[in-house]
């Protein structure tokens, strides 16, 4: 036990010290290579022929097999899953 408050009683005074300093203290590592955002799903919907436009219809979607069916809000007709980007 008397170790355990000595190592708490010399870390204080470390992190007390090093503010003092003006520096930060993070517990984090940031590595920008290792970043990878997550993947977004969307939903493309094929127009149908009345529809008198040639772009699909877009939505964002859950997480799923890419290639398989979707459904938008307020769009007929189902469409295919796809990777944002």
């Amino acid at each position: 036990m008397k170790k355990v408050l000595l190592a708490a009683v010399s870390l204080l005074i470390g992190a007390s010290a090093a503010i003092a300093d003006g520096k930060v203290i993070t517990s984090r590592t940031i590595n920008n290579n290792d970043y990878k955002p997550r993947q977004r799903f969307i939903c493309v919907v094929p127009p149908q022929d009345s529809d008198n436009r040639s772009r699909p219809y877009t939505c964002r979607a859950p997480e799923g097999r890419v290639g398989g069916t979707c459904r938008c809000d307020g769009v007929v007709g189902s469409g295919r899953l796809d990777l944002a980007g």
